[in-house]
C-alpha cells in the first residue's frame, strides 16, 4: 500500500474557516475519486465532525492517546463523505488540550499506515507547540487565512514557529545548533536573525554539514494558501503579497492555490452537517473548491 498523502490545515487564527475548508477539500478529493481520512487534531476544540456529519463520535483521539484502543485504525469512523473516514478530536477533555510530545508522536508516527490516499490534519487555533509539532512533522501543509491584517500576521507567525520548531527538532541532540536557531525568534539577542536565509547563511559558515540537512528539510517542505471567505479583487491579491513576504523571510515558496469567495451558504450547510461540494446544484462556491483542489493534486501528484 502507497503510503498516504498527509497534509496538515492551519492558519493561526480562530475563526477563519479551518475546519469548513478541511471539510471541502476533502469531500471535493473524494468526489474526484480519492480515499480521504479526516483528522481533527484540535485537540482542545474539536467541530471538524460536524463538518463532515458525525453528531456525536463514539471514539477519538482520547481513547488512543489513553490506550483504551491500541491502533489507531479502531478510532476511525465513517462519514458523510464518500470514501472517507474521520479521527475525532474531544472538545471536553481538558488533558486531551495539552498532549505532551511523546502523544502527539504516537500520533503522528501511526497516520501512515492508515488506508487513504490523502488525509487531512485539522489543526487547531494559536502558533504554540501543541499546534507547530503538527505543523512540521509533515512536509506537506495548507495555511488557510481570510486575508484581513491580523489573520496574515497570525498566519505568519504560524509559519515561522512552525518552521523553528522543525528546524529545532531536527537538531534534538544538539544543543548549540537549537539555540542558534532559536536566535531568528528571539529579537533580544545579539545573534538575531532576520530572515531563515541568514540563518542558513551562519549555519553554512558554522556548521556546514548540519546546513545541508537543514536546506533539504526546507527543500522539502510543501506550503499551500488558500485565501477563504473573499469578497474583492483587492482580496484576492493579498495572498500574493503574503506569499511573497513568506519567501522573503522564511524562504518558504507558498504555493497560492487559489481562493475561496465569501458565501452565506456555507453556514447553511455547517448547520446541516455536510460540506457544501456535496449539494447537487453547481455554484460559484463549489467551483472554487474544485479549482482549488485541482491545483492541489497538480502539486502533490507530480503534475507541476
Amino acid at each position: 500500500m502507497k503510503d498516504p498523502v498527509i497534509i496538515s490545515v492551519g492558519g493561526g487564527k480562530g475563526g477563519v474557516g479551518k475546519s469548513t475548508v478541511t471539510a471541502n477539500v476533502g469531500a471535493t478529493l473524494s468526489k474526484k475519486g480519492f480515499s480521504v481520512g479526516f483528522i481533527d487534531a484540535d485537540l482542545g476544540g474539536a467541530n471538524l465532525h460536524i463538518c463532515v456529519g458525525v453528531k456525536r463520535p463514539a471514539v477519538g483521539l482520547q481513547d488512543y492517546i489513553s490506550g483504551r484502543c491500541k491502533r489507531i485504525n479502531e478510532i476511525a469512523i465513517p462519514t458523510i463523505v464518500p470514501n472517507s473516514w474521520l479521527i475525532s478530536g474531544a472538545s471536553d477533555i481538558l488533558e486531551l488540550a495539552n498532549p505532551n510530545y511523546a502523544q502527539k508522536q504516537k500520533i503522528i508516527n501511526n497516520l501512515k499506515t492508515m488506508s487513504a490516499d490523502y488525509i487531512l490534519v485539522d489543526l487547531g487555533a494559536g502558533s504554540d507547540y501543541h499546534v507547530t509539532d503538527f505543523y512540521s512533522a509533515f512536509p506537506n501543509g495548507i495555511i488557510v487565512t481570510d486575508g484581513l491584517p491580523t489573520s496574515i500576521e497570525n498566519a505568519y507567525s504560524y509559519l515561522k514557529n512552525g518552521t523553528i520548531r522543525g528546524l529545532a527538532r531536527l537538531f534534538s541532540g544538539n544543543q548549540e545548533i537549537q539555540k542558534t536557531i532559536k536566535c531568528f525568534i528571539d529579537p533580544d539577542t545579539r545573534k538575531a536573525f532576520a530572515t531563515i536565509g541568514e540563518l542558513y547563511d551562519y549555519m553554512v559558515r558554522k556548521f556546514p554539514e548540519d546546513a545541508s540537512v537543514m536546506k533539504e528539510w526546507l527543500y522539502n517542505r510543501r506550503t499551500f494558501l488558500i485565501l477563504n471567505m473573499v469578497k474583492s479583487g483587492d482580496d484576492v491579491k493579498v495572498g500574493t503579497r503574503f506569499a511573497e513576504l513568506v519567501k522573503k523571510y522564511l524562504s518558504i515558496t507558498l504555493h497560492y492555490i487559489g481562493y475561496i469567495i465569501y458565501s452565506p451558504e456555507i453556514r447553511a450547510t455547517i448547520k446541516q452537517m455536510h460540506p457544501i461540494v456535496l449539494d447537487q446544484e453547481p455554484s460559484k462556491v463549489i467551483e472554487c473548491f474544485d479549482a482549488v483542489t485541482d491545483n492541489l493534486l497538480a502539486i502533490t501528484r507530480g503534475r507541476s
